[in-house]
């Protein structure tokens, strides 16, 4: 039987360790390659010719999305399915615009784990638990596509925390060198990197770090 190929990306090796144990005991799923951040797995997708890439969002280097973004923009045929302890709308909403093809929480079953990457594996969408009807009602309140650009531009305000990130991402400083700045965990500035791409209405720091110069913001 031909095996659906799934790269794991998780900052987490204990947890990388038992969805690897869960899923390579499936007839027609394995994973083939591991990594702990958004910066290991894009070289990893090509070498391993990778079908499914299952990847939390919150990590240190880059965070899910940063790295969601460029692995689709070079390989439009890979599938990601987020694997989050989170159901934030900032966070479901960003994977969606992103173009991931699942969102799942942690805490599901395995049984309804390995129903998601199957679908997703398939070619088709899975968003879990009450994620899909944060998606029904963002689009429903229009708060992503083309309208709110316009709006986001005129109403963009970021906080005086999420300032000084976007300044110091500017200065080249990596996550964990912004926390230790700033004595907090590099989650809470994975956080913070969130919100202000949510805020900005773009998909990479690069992106946000352009428009908040535009914006004069920065």
């Amino acid at each position: 039987m031909l095996k659906h190929r799934i790269l794991l990306v998780d900052d987490h090796e204990i947890f990388r360790n038992g969805v690897k144990q869960l899923v390579n005991k499936e007839e027609d799923l394995e994973v083939v390659a591991e990594a702990s951040n958004g910066e290991e797995a894009i070289p990893l997708v090509a070498s391993h010719h990778i079908d499914v890439v299952i990847m939390d969002i919150s990590m240190p280097k880059k965070s899910g999305l940063e790295a969601a973004e460029l692995l689709l923009s070079e390989s439009k045929d890979t599938r990601i399915l987020f694997l989050s302890l989170y159901d934030r709308e900032d966070y479901i909403i960003q994977a969606v615009k992103v173009g991931a093809c699942g969102y799942i929480l942690k805490d599901e079953s395995n049984k309804t784990f390995l129903k998601a990457i199957r679908k997703v594996a398939a070619g088709k969408f899975y968003f879990s638990g009450d994620t899909s009807d944060i998606i029904v009602k963002s689009i429903r309140e229009d708060k992503f596509g083309s309208s709110s650009t316009a709006k986001t531009q005129n109403t963009v305000s970021l906080s005086k925390r999420e300032s000084q990130i976007l300044n110091h991402l500017m200065e080249g400083l990596d996550n964990k060198e912004i926390s230790e700045m700033h004595s907090v965990s590099i989650r809470t500035i994975e956080t913070h990197r969130l919100n202000i791409l949510r805020k900005l209405s773009v998909k990479t720091i690069e992106q946000a770090i352009e428009k908040a110069k535009k914006l004069g913001i920065v």
